[in-house]
């Protein structure tokens, strides 16, 4: 008489509290369907204005580029059309300073000891001034004309400062600027008029070289003029070229800090269109371009320019263009000429290779429509209201809901369209494991909710400062850790709370479960950390090699995401067990979130962002498929050769001498089954698995 076969183990994820249906869940699901609409529509708008921006301006730096020519003998200009045969279409100028007006030979430079050193005995010299004499007539007192500082600099602050508490009707027109002249003198020395300054002019903006720039347009090249910031400067803009970019130099634009200067340039812009510096935002262009549009401009530091190679450089500024949207590529030559040409050649052929034209950009803003937005916040109310009433414990998912929905909105300054888009965010990644955690093809079902919670970030997110980069939602980093919080709440039980409470403080860890979750916690910090252009953790030389090739052959999907969803499978399946099966449904869920991250970039383009999540999508499910395979395959052959048996064959196999009626002794497997004991309120004694 055989026994019977033993009862297989409990599956781990049967441990785990199934979720709460509610009354009001096809409600709620009928009212994310409807939402779909006004969202989607919002999608296929955004992506045909996407579209229409494929081009690029490629602007070398004349500065830079006039001192390779003087290094190697040759004329600036005919080194620039050199690079304009290899793709360079812009040049970007600086404004003159009154040192450039002395190096033309327009006037004449003396510090006041050598004026007197030279004229020893003449009167009225100031040996800490400096002095200078016009030799092309008008030029140095048109100069002195030109500086100055605003001596009612305070009423005007506070006149700004009177009109934040009055209404838009009753607010007071700010004064015009006074300017004083700077402190100069007129003497003559040995039958030559000096001009005395108090300061060294030298170094003070001295206009645009107006014929260099004619000269620049005539041979049809894209100019960007870049001004000095100077409060010495007398009416700031009001000889600025007519260029279609301005590019303000430091930490300012100017007038920052002075709202009747900044009133000023705003009106002396004209059609002119300022840029925004990656990684660079300068204070006050925010509010500069509160009523016009901006250029996104992409450089790398010189310094760090010169530590890579012409492709590696050439890859950063096709990447740039490609998925952030760059509309301007700021070159900067490199030490040789040979290395410069090898780095616009590659360039050009990325750029070519992902049909992004060389052109002037034409500059517009993105501006959705305010009705369809409000009419998707519906949807993402509705995927909440269904997170939160789907928790074992409903109550305490209306309390995370309510918590969550004030928290995003609080971060946004109580804005409904970025608080909203952080909340869909967070939302749509976990609704789908909150509802199904029971089987692998579950994953699917988070997967299209993640996907669902898409449209609903961009929807909501996408305006014209989120897609130039200045103004995203507060709280894209928490779209990688409150995701998982939210999940691992509903793991809680059907129980009152303060026995949950209890009952985890009273389970017994041992040495084993304190190492994994240090491992488990020290990943998530790396994955948390490691995200963004200028991450907290970096990355191997390795690593970085293999994100650049696939980024100059593919869009790269984001390694959280290739990780992420073969965990999330794992986990899915059943085969792990114990706690490894939580483990691996939390760790794995941050390949959820890191698509709805993806797509909180709002200034990478929407089908860009898509292709990286749809590529990550199919790499972490056929990895997470092989991955299953392997780890039952690994358990299998571990629980049935070896030591671990007791030296016997594996099972099935005959026993000489031992009939096969006979039961064999038990053996001992790879991983203990384990009985569900009465007082393990929380399950984790189920937690068996299958060979």
């Amino acid at each position: 008489m055989t026994n019977a076969s033993p009862t297989p183990p409990a599956n781990a994820l049967n441990a785990l509290p199934t979720p709460t249906r509610s009354r009001f869940q096809p409600l709620l699901l009928g009212v994310l369907a409807l939402s779909l609409i006004p969202a989607g529509w919002l999608a296929v708008s955004r992506v045909a204005f996407e579209n229409s921006e494929k081009n690029v301006a490629l602007v070398m730096d004349y500065p830079a580029l006039s001192q390779q020519a003087k290094e190697t003998g040759q004329d600036p200009n005919a080194l620039l059309l050199r690079y304009k045969s290899l793709g360079v279409n812009g040049v970007a100028v600086f404004e003159d300073v009154v040192a450039s007006t002395i190096q033309h030979g327009d006037a004449y430079f003396l510090s006041g000891a050598e004026l007197q050193a030279r004229n020893p005995g003449a009167k009225g010299i100031n040996p800490e001034w400096s002095y200078m004499r016009s030799i092309k007539p008008g030029v140095v007192e048109n100069l002195v004309n030109s500086f100055g500082y605003i001596s009612n600099a305070g009423a005007i602050s506070q006149v700004q400062a009177d009109n934040v508490s009055l209404a838009k009707a009753d607010k007071k027109e700010l004064p015009a600027a006074i300017y004083k002249p700077l402190a100069t003198n007129t003497l003559n020395v040995a039958g030559q008029k000096w001009v005395g300054w108090a300061v060294d002019p030298r170094y003070l903006p001295a206009g645009p070289n107006t014929e260099q720039i004619k000269q620049f347009k005539a041979e049809g090249f894209v100019v960007v003029y870049r001004p000095w910031p100077d409060q010495r400067v007398r009416d700031p803009g009001k000889n600025w070229p007519d260029v279609p970019f301005i590019s303000f130099t430091g930490a300012k634009v100017i007038g920052a800090g002075n709202p009747r200067v900044m009133q000023d340039i705003s009106d002396r812009l004209g059609k002119r269109v300022p840029t925004i510096i990656e990684n660079s935002v300068q204070q006050g262009l925010a509010e500069l371009i509160k009523d016009r549009t901006a250029a996104r401009m992409f450089s790398l530091n010189p310094s760090w320019q010169n530590s890579l190679t012409p492709d590696e450089v050439a890859s950063k500024f096709a990447l740039a263009a490609r998925e952030r949207t760059q509309r301007i590529l700021y070159l900067r030559p490199f030490p040789t000429q040979g290395e410069t040409e090898l780095f616009l050649n590659d360039l050009t052929r990325l750029l070519d290779a992902r049909n992004i034209k060389i052109t002037q950009p034409v500059i517009e803003n993105y501006a959705p429509s305010d009705a369809l937005r409000w009419l998707s916040m519906l949807g993402t109310l509705a995927a909440l209201l269904l997170l939160a009433l789907s928790y074992p414990l409903p109550r305490l998912g209306l309390i995370v809901a309510g918590l969550a929905l004030l928290g995003a909105l609080g971060l946004n300054g109580f804005q409904p369209y970025p608080g909203l888009a952080l909340v869909s965010a967070i939302t749509f990644p976990a609704l789908g494991l909150v509802l199904r955690r029971k089987q692998m093809t579950d994953w699917y079902v988070a997967t299209g909710f993640s996907l669902l919670g898409v449209l609903y970030v961009s929807a909501l997110g996408t305006d014209k400062n989120s897609m130039l980069g200045l103004d995203p939602f507060s709280g894209v980093g928490l779209t990688l850790v409150l995701p998982i919080g939210l999940v691992a709440l509903s793991f809680l039980p059907r129980q009152d709370i303060r026995q949950t409470i209890a009952d985890l403080f009273a389970i017994r860890l041992k040495l084993g479960d304190v190492i994994m979750m240090g491992v488990a916690l020290g990943a998530f910090a790396v994955a948390v950390l490691r995200r963004g252009n200028t991450s907290a953790v970096g990355v191997s030389d390795t690593e970085a090699k293999i994100r650049q090739d696939l980024q100059d052959a593919i869009i790269r999907p984001r390694f959280k995401e290739v990780f992420g969803h073969p965990l999330l499978l794992l986990g899915l399946s059943g085969t792990l067990p114990g706690y490894f099966t939580m483990l691996a449904l939390l760790g794995g869920l941050e390949g959820q979130a890191s698509i709805l991250n993806t797509f909180s970039h709002f200034h990478t383009p929407l089908m860009i962002s898509l292709t990286r999540a749809l590529i990550g999508l199919a790499t972490g499910l056929l990895l997470g498929y092989i991955g299953v395979w392997v780890l039952r395959m690994v358990i299998r052959i571990w629980n049935n050769y070896g030591g671990w048996n007791g030296g016997r064959p594996p099972s099935g196999t005959p026993i000489s001498g031992v009939s096969a009626a006979q039961p064999s002794a038990p053996r001992r497997p790879l991983v203990p089954r384990t009985e569900m004991r009465a007082d393990d309120a929380l399950g984790l004694g189920d937690l068996g698995i299958k060979p």
